[in-house]
């Protein structure tokens, strides 16, 4: 059983490049067909990062954990993800990763979505570390901290 991390994520830009982000990220993860009744995550990291076709088809076990680990950051994915706040040019983002904070994974966006803006503020109670992420474009900076 993993230590969690809990990740608040805002991310900010023009308004239509934000609700477009936001539709994008909506989705269920690859793995398991979700049962009919249940609702889509508001942040779906396979919908923003898609695993590829050939890391499906050898399954989670052979590929999927090392694939999510190098271009997430994590593996699974935003756990219990809430869009707690959409002001138009501001989405706010509270959910919860194993271990490790989505560092690769908003890397990623910067580069995908080099118009947007995020800010990603992170704590993990169980290893004692904390820090705070920002991205835009090819810009990373990340400052993490014990206590």
């Amino acid at each position: 059983m993993p230590n969690w991390c809990n990740n608040h994520l805002t991310v900010r830009s023009e308004h239509d490049e934000v609700q477009r982000f936001k539709a994008k990220a909506v989705g269920h993860g690859p793995w398991e067909k979700p049962p009919a009744d249940e609702q889509p995550s508001p942040l779906n990291f396979h919908g923003l990062v898609p695993i590829p076709a050939d890391v499906l088809q050898a399954g989670y076990e052979k590929a999927g954990f090392d694939w999510e680990v190098q271009n997430w950051g994590c593996r699974w994915g935003a756990g219990e993800a809430e869009l707690m706040d959409d002001n138009g040019c501001e989405l706010f983002y509270q959910f919860d990763t194993p271990w490790n904070p989505p560092i690769a994974f908003l890397k990623v966006l910067g580069k995908l979505w080099p118009n947007l803006k995020f800010l990603l503020e992170y704590d993990e109670p169980g290893m004692r570390f904390k820090g705070l992420c920002k991205i835009h474009g090819d810009l990373c900076e990340n400052h993490c901290i014990e206590f």
